[in-house]
């Protein structure tokens, strides 16, 4: 079997103009923008001829379908959704200078800027003297403003020093009075889920500056909710990663120009530093399952590192690797390290194992994985020279260590295929935790249960006071919208129908993401459908739904059981809150006695 037949190439039509791109990997992202279940690849084209352009383009499959003119070169993009109510609609980032861009439904709207920087007092003072000075005195004050480093000055200082020196008076007396103020330019993007349980949860925005700056804004109002410093000095950030949820805890990995990895948490607002390497970063990433680190760089290692900065292990590349990515299957439960490296060898690794790898036609400088189209694992690459492939992943591929290596052939790689399911050593406390169970086996499982039954008592205890403690017709909770709940039962058996009416207390919110789920005795009543989700509720706009309820008789004399009792002829309704442990409102509704069923 091939090694690449795990991979299915897109083939392009020859009468479709095949696009070229020039594009990094930071700059592409996949996006279901038009929100009609067809996922497209947002690209971000720069030009460098003559004067440097850039393009956001949106291309369904591979054909070009919308252009987007940008007005700078942008250093990142990410798709992200910031609402929780459906249908929910993506917003496009786009990070340029000190600006984040944001795109709905492929038109702009919204834009944040970092907060600024004061000047240094230095060039506050220049700007105070220079509308005062005669005009023969002013070249010598910009001259002292060249003295200065130039990414530590305001922009319209930068602006001023690159004028002829017949323009500099008029710019002078034009921006005399705005703020002497300097601005970090945005170097790396990164979206953060607010949640886990969602499939398509909001997502908090991450932004990384050149001054150190590590931003989190909250995803409906763009607002800065969390900010933190790479390290105590200033170092500039050139990747991210992020690991874990804001509501949480979350992770993130900064790895910066100067060779240094730092991890910050949420709890602290200073990145720990926790390895350094002597050669610039090509590609960073943090795995999910075992949090470890994973980085390669310009001296032809891949190397994973523990949280803690120790080396796990090293893997030798064949040529400088360009860019890297993780590949995420979910139902194989794996997160693999895709590496692009010079010369067009594009390999596959799972931890420290190479699995697959694959040769194209040049060198790849971009790429980007994820559900593309109706295609759920799609590898998007771009070339050096401006290509770009396409490949499908086998939905029969799997991506055993073994295999690859064993097709191979050679002697070291047999080594490395015995060892690879060969498992840790047993520590002494181990052991002995072992032996002391066997020796008093009936003892450890009589401990064990009673355990066992104590956990499930105070699972149960805390549900009955959950419930307990929300049995009301009107809901407390004043961080949503109070909803109010009525019934009314209609019929006289043993078919009953139950109406419930729910209604927005509210003068402004709007109630959504709302379940309601009726419980009954099953010895003594049958509904066809306990569990009905909500639309979203207007305030003063009650919503009426029923449900049908049908009493269980005796089969012989068609009465009701002699079991049933004034205590289990209820039927509990509960009103639930999406990602809410406790239900916002939990009612009992007392069932008349069934007549015959005759």
């Amino acid at each position: 079997m091939p090694v690449n037949s795990k991979w299915l190439q897109v083939i392009v039509d020859e009468d479709e103009p095949r696009p070229r791109l020039n594009t990094v990997t930071s700059c592409m992202t996949l996006c279901d923008i038009k929100c009609d279940n067809y996922v497209r690849l947002i690209v971000a084209d720069i030009s460098l001829e003559d004067e440097p352009t850039a393009t956001l383009k949106i291309f369904r499959g591979t054909a070009l379908h919308t252009e987007l003119k940008l007005n700078g070169i942008p250093a990142a993009i990410q798709s992200f959704y910031s609402e929780e109510s459906e249908p929910k609609t993506p917003v496009v980032a786009v990070a340029i200078a000190e600006s984040v861009l944001f795109y709905r439904n492929l038109k702009p709207y919204f834009k944040y800027t970092v907060p600024g920087i004061e000047a240094e007092e230095a060039e506050a003072d220049l700007w105070r003297k220079l509308p005062t000075v005669r005009v023969e005195q002013q070249p010598a004050l910009v001259q002292s403003l060249k003295t200065m480093e130039r990414p530590k000055l305001s922009r319209k200082s930068q602006k001023l020093i690159q004028l002829p020196q017949e323009e500099q008076n008029e710019f002078i007396l034009k921006y005399m009075d705005a703020t002497v103020m300097r601005h970090a330019n945005i170097v790396a993007l990164s979206c953060l889920q607010r949640i886990s349980s969602d499939p398509n949860p909001p997502s908090h925005l991450v932004i990384a500056t050149d001054n150190g700056d590590i931003l989190v804004l909250e995803p409906q109002s763009f607002g800065l909710i969390y900010q933190a410093k790479t390290c105590a000095y200033e170092t500039v950030p050139s990747m991210i990663a992020v690991h874990g949820t804001y509501e949480t805890d979350f992770r993130i990995v900064i790895a910066t120009r100067y060779g240094g990895v730092y991890l910050l948490r949420k709890s602290i607002k200073e990145g720990q530093e926790i390895f350094k390497i002597s050669h610039p970063f090509t590609g960073l990433m943090l795995l999910p399952v075992d949090q470890t680190i994973t980085v390669c760089a310009m001296d032809c290692r891949l190397v994973c590192y523990s949280k803690k900065g120790k080396q796990l292990y090293v893997n030798k590349l064949s040529a400088v690797p360009i860019c890297m990515i993780p590949i995420t299957l979910p139902h194989l439960g794996l997160t693999l390290c895709c590496v692009a490296l010079e010369g067009g060898l594009v390999q596959l690794y799972l931890q420290r194992y190479l699995v697959n790898e694959f040769h194209m036609v040049s060198t790849i400088g971009a790429m980007c994985f994820g559900r593309t189209g109706h295609e759920d694992y799609v590898l998007t690459m771009v070339g050096v020279e401006g290509e770009v492939f396409v490949k499908i992943l086998k939905r029969t591929a799997g991506f055993d260590p073994s295999e690859l290596l064993a097709l191979k052939g050679n002697s070291e790689n047999k080594v490395m295929v015995e060892t690879i399911l060969e498992k840790s050593k047993k520590s002494s406390i181990f052991v002995e935790q072992a032996a002391r169970e066997k020796q008093n086996a009936k003892a450890t499982y009589g401990a064990f249960q009673a355990e066992l039954w104590r956990l499930r008592y105070v699972a149960a205890r805390a549900t009955v006071d959950a419930i307990n403690s929300s049995e009301s017709t009107i809901s407390g909770d004043i961080t949503h919208a109070p909803v109010k709940l009525t019934a009314e039962i209609c019929g006289v058996g043993p078919e009953f129908r139950l109406y419930l009416t729910i209604q927005n207390m509210s003068s402004y919110k709007m109630a959504s993401n709302l379940t309601v789920l009726l419980h009954a005795d099953r010895r003594h009543y049958t509904i066809n459908k306990s569990l009905a989700k909500l639309p979203s509720i207007l305030p003063g706009m009650p919503l009426k739904i029923d449900f049908e309820i049908v009493a269980v008789l005796d089969p012989n004399d068609k009465l009701p059981p002699h079991t049933l009792t004034i205590d289990n002829s209820q039927i509990r309704v509960m009103l639930l809150k999406a990602r809410q442990t406790k239900p916002l409102i939990a009612a009992v509704i007392a069932m008349p006695q069934s007549e015959a069923n005759i």
